[in-house]
Parts: C-alpha cells; structure tokens; sequence
C-alpha cells in the first residue's frame, strides 16, 4: 500500500503543516532523517520511503515516475488529513516531487522546495541506458552525476543493496526528463536550492525552476557540495522555514 511509503519522522497529533521530503535516487528515510529533526516540530517532518529500499526491500522498485507520482498524490492526501502540505526533494528527489505536486492538483502544496536538481525541460546531463551497464561502471556514473557519494564506492555491500532501486530510480528520472510531456507549472511557490560548490548542477538549470510555478520562484544559496542532505541539514532547514509562507 503506498500508504506505507510515508514514515512520520517525530510523533504527532494534528500538525498545522506536513512537509514530506523527497530522497535523492535510491534512498530512503535515512537520508532525511537528520533534515527531518531539523525542521520538527513545525512543519511536521514525513518521510517517502519507495518500494526496493530499507524495511520495503522485498517489493519491486517502481520505474514509472508519473504513476509512482499519481500514488503518492493519494496517499499524501490521505496521511495529511487536511494539514498544510510541503514538498521537498534532494537531486533526484526534485524530480519525484515536482510530478507529486503537479499530481496532487486541484489541491495546491503551499510550497515546493528542490535542492540541488535541474529543472525539468533543461537540457539532461546524466547519461542515457548507464542503468543497464556493469556495477563498475554504472556507480562511476552516478557519482560522476551527483546522485551518490563517491566514498560509497569502496562500500560493495551498501551498493549490492542499494543497487535494485537506484537503478531504477535512475532511469525513471532519466526518461522522465527525456521524455515528451510538457512541463506544465504548478500554483506553488518554489524554492531551489543552490550548494555553491556543486558542480553536477549550472546556476542556469536552477535557474530554470522559474519557469515551472505560477507563484513566485526564489533561492536559497548554501556554502557546500552536492550532498547537502548528510552536510547541511541544519542550513536546509532554516532555508525551507524562511520560504514558508
């Protein structure tokens, strides 16, 4: 049940407001899990944990972005219970939580937040079918493209585990940036979220956000690399709740 793809990161009654924070490519709860502490108790923090990953090992990973997004539309719905809804997502993640908040309409998410992403209709910079390609050569890759930590390539037992669903994830984003669906913008503010030391993502593709809300479009700068979720979470943080309206 997609229902279970949300995982409240701190207790809560009836929060005002629920932010649920989006992963990079093949991650889970643990990734967001110190952001998550960051923002609690305002906005309430909530997972997406996907099929192939952590306590969902066992269930396929789903490589249909837009249907996984149709999915948490609903259950998004459901779990918030008529709170304040936020998006927020981390590389990939951007991606996962832009069609989210385009598959959640006539609703509207109050805000959506990506970090560290090029916008959906820039030109795609990761490699076509790297996907299909030996271990060795498809983790270069990804690090080489931001999505993973290059110290994780000396870690053979996490990248075994984790290799089902980034794989996945990995060619959902691909051929979802790739593919022929207009990019239709949302009603939601956006935030992006820049690292200045980042170099998987131009100024010129964050930029390009703007063109994707029919709100406002702003952005935050953090003094880092690519993985802000593991290095800035505090920084994060504070970014997101300065955004909120």
């Amino acid at each position: 049940m997609s229902e279970n793809w949300l995982v409240d990161l701190v207790p809560a009654e009836r929060p005002r407001r629920v932010v649920y924070l989006f992963p990079h490519a093949g991650a889970g709860v643990s990734a967001v899990l110190a952001l998550g502490r960051a923002l609690a108790p305002d906005p309430h923090p909530v997972a997406i944990r996907l099929p192939g990953r952590e306590s969902l090992l066992d269930e396929p990973p789903i490589a249909d972005l837009s249907a996984l997004a149709e999915r948490l539309s609903g259950a998004i719905r459901t779990h918030a219970k008529g709170a304040q809804i936020i998006l927020y997502g981390h590389s990939s993640g951007s991606v996962l939580a832009y069609e989210t908040a385009r598959a959640l309409r006539p609703e509207t998410a109050a805000l959506l937040a990506a970090s560290a992403q090029q916008a959906p209709g820039t030109p795609v910079r990761t490699a076509a079918g790297c996907w299909d390609r030996p271990d060795d050569e498809f983790f270069a890759q990804v690090v080489a493209d931001g999505y993973l930590p290059a110290e994780l390539l000396d870690a053979p037992d996490v990248l075994e585990m984790v290799a089902p669903a980034l794989r996945a994830d990995y060619r959902a984003t691909h051929q979802y940036l790739t593919g022929a669906a207009p990019w239709t913008p949302v009603a939601s503010p956006i935030l992006t979220i820049r690292a200045t030391e980042d170099q998987t993502v131009a100024d010129e593709d964050i930029a390009a956000w703007s063109t994707l809300t029919t709100s406002h479009h702003a952005t935050a700068l953090i003094a880092a690399g690519h993985n802000l979720l593991r290095d800035r979470p505090a920084e994060l943080a504070d970014a997101l709740r300065h955004a909120l309206p």
